[in-house]
């Protein structure tokens, strides 16, 4: 297992927008898991599946983004969404970034519902557009990682290491590229990864190439990185 612990973005903007975000994430999770009734209602959850109104599908694909499926569950994202998250909202500011999260999070959702068909939980299809985000702007920008191994019963790896976000992000999109090709259907939404992703990159690449962000002169994105853009 690889954890991301810390990006090398420096920062002038305080990322409020993706604490609150933070915030109501924990406090609708937490009230999730004592509320059965609360979770079926935002998860979009008729009869034990999906509801079959596919009118309704885009409000559960958001509303769905701020539950999870238990403390593992909600600690995890919300690791990867500080980490990420912090720096995309100081680069794209308060409401761009918002634009971006809630997008991402529609779309991967969308992606989830109709290509999977499940209902589901869980803020990673946002988070991953947020990594799609990062991976534009910041690609040679280092990250500080975790390696974690366990050989039941006794041994055990832990090892720091820094990696260039490029190579990071890449890692994690083919994990889930490959169970998609493997057709392989786990509890984790792949396609909610791959959908989330796709959408934060896109976002990203139309703000890079129209200037609506733009990058400082001590920052490369990745149109730059691969000589497509001076």
């Amino acid at each position: 297992m690889i954890i991301p612990l810390r990006v090398d973005v420096p920062t002038w903007r305080r990322p409020f927008v993706n604490w609150v975000l933070m915030a109501v994430i924990i406090c609708m999770s937490i009230a999730a898991f004592y509320d059965v009734g609360l979770l079926y209602d935002m998860a979009g959850v008729e009869g034990g599946g999906l509801t079959q109104n596919a009118g309704l599908w885009p409000v559960y694909a958001v509303s769905s983004s701020f539950l999870h499926g238990g403390w593992v569950h909600l600690i995890g994202n919300m690791l990867f969404l500080w980490i990420f998250g912090n720096a995309v909202n100081y680069k794209f500011g308060h409401l761009g970034y918002a634009g971006l999260y809630l997008a991402a999070a529609m779309v991967g959702g969308l992606a989830h519902y109709g290509l999977d068909g499940r209902p589901a939980v869980g803020a990673s299809g946002a988070i991953n557009g947020v990594m799609g985000a990062f991976l534009v702007f910041f690609p040679r920008n280092n990250i500080s990682c975790l390696f974690l191994m366990y050989f039941p019963p006794y041994y055990f790896i832990a090892r720091r290491f820094t990696l260039s976000s490029i190579w990071m992000i890449l890692f994690w999109i083919a994990w889930d590229l490959f169970y998609l090709a493997m057709g392989t259907q786990t509890c984790v939404g792949h396609w909610a990864h791959a959908g989330g992703f796709l959408a934060g990159f896109g976002v990203a690449i139309l703000c890079a190439i129209s200037g609506l962000v733009k990058p400082t002169e001590d920052e490369q994105t990745l149109l730059q990185v691969l000589k497509l853009r001076r």
